[in-house]
């Protein structure tokens, strides 16, 4: 809450500023409304193009504290949108606080290039900013019906989720300009993260977990958190989390793993003319939890644990790969970079044709667990007789 008062705080008076020195393209505080958040939807009746702004106010006690408010207009197009909000309120849009875009699963499935195309045009508006898609009906329903914790703003809720991503590892913020880099290179596909309302007693609050799969620009399908998680591992992208590990063999124990540092390298090798893709992981880990007064650090408890662990973590990335392949695919892996950087000769002969090659390429896992750290206590909690 204090920190989006401040950020507000700042703009407000770069504004002030600009009329105080009389700047050429100076803009009144009463004559713009600060754009923290868009969400996009497609009216299906007549084709146009809804958007969804939450724009932050200046409250009329003093003028610092900033309340936000929700407006919805339609368009043929995204600008014609912008510019009808100037119609029906007489206030211009100020983007430059704009931090996240939401986009519904009909504009994305319908293909995303031409929704995006005016960020790439216009001055004004952020190439930073963070894309998500939305699981509900409506991308609006985020904004209007999510209730913010911490910040009064849902765009500031979604933002903070984003930067703090590495502690979950369920879920990869994607900025526009990333987003565009890999929908343009040969052979790759992106992905978005998704956004869905959780209910929470009355109140409902914006989730971010998993990923939406594109392929050619257009959404083709969903990866849960688990699903996404396998997803970073492979991609060289796990900063932290954590890996439950559930009945630890011979001692029937839950244990809780926590990420520390991970090194994936992928490496294409030909065997007998048949393209294969190794997956090197090694990932060091601490003890974060044991649900059980039993020695699991120690001789076979800690073999069992490294070896569950890295079972655990090779199903799951092999299990990601193959409904990728099967149902998709679509090449989010990063595999057609592996292979071009590696084997430039073989990527030359195959690019024409990697969609069918990506389907039928097989896998080979191969995960090394570390266990380094125990945090404070290296030793389980014991019950007295």
């Amino acid at each position: 809450m204090k920190s989006t008062k401040k950020i507000v705080l700042i703009i407000l008076l770069f504004i002030n500023a600009l009329n105080s020195t009389s700047c050429w393209n100076y803009k009144e505080i009463n004559e713009v409304a600060i754009v923290g958040g868009m969400a996009l939807d497609k009216n299906k009746e007549n084709g146009k193009y809804i958007m969804t702004v939450e724009i932050m106010l200046p409250e009329a006690s003093d003028g610092l504290n900033m309340r936000p408010e929700i407006y919805t207009m339609e368009g043929n197009t995204l600008f014609d949108a912008i510019r009808n909000f100037i119609a029906e309120t007489g206030v211009k849009l100020y983007w430059s606080h704009l931090r996240v875009v939401l986009l519904s699963q009909d504009v994305a499935k319908e293909g995303i290039v031409p929704t995006l195309d005016l960020f790439m045009r216009d001055a004004e508006l952020r190439t930073d900013v963070w894309l998500l898609i939305s699981k509900g009906k409506t991308a609006r329903e985020i904004l209007e019906e999510g209730t913010a914790k911490i910040h009064d703003t849902v765009s500031f809720h979604l933002h903070d989720m984003l930067k703090t991503e590495a502690s979950i590892s369920k879920y990869k913020g994607v900025q526009f300009w990333d987003f565009v880099k890999t929908l343009s290179e040969e052979g790759s596909s992106p992905f978005l993260p998704a956004v869905e309302l959780i209910d929470k007693g009355k109140e409902k609050i914006p989730k971010i977990c998993g990923v939406a799969v594109f392929k050619k620009g257009k959404m083709v399908g969903w990866l849960d958190g688990i699903e996404t998680r396998a997803l970073l591992f492979i991609r060289d992208e796990i900063k932290g989390g954590v890996i439950p590990v559930k009945n630890v063999e011979d001692f029937n124990t839950d244990i809780t793993l926590e990420i520390f540092k991970n090194k994936t390298k992928l490496k294409p090798e030909l065997i007998d003319g048949k393209l294969i893709m190794n997956i090197d992981v090694i990932t060091d880990v601490g003890i974060a939890e044991i649900d059980a007064a039993k020695d699991l650090l120690r001789g076979k408890g800690r073999k069992n644990v490294k070896k569950d662990a890295e079972a655990l973590i090779e199903k799951q990335i092999e299990k990601a790969v193959k409904k990728v392949q099967r149902e998709y695919k679509s090449d989010i892996f990063g595999f057609n970079g592996a292979i071009c950087r590696t084997m430039p000769n073989v990527w030359k002969s195959i690019k024409g044709d990697w969609e069918d090659v990506f389907t039928e390429l097989d896998i080979k896992v191969n995960v090394n667990v570390r266990i380094k750290w125990s945090a404070l206590s290296s030793k389980p909690i014991k019950i007295g007789e």
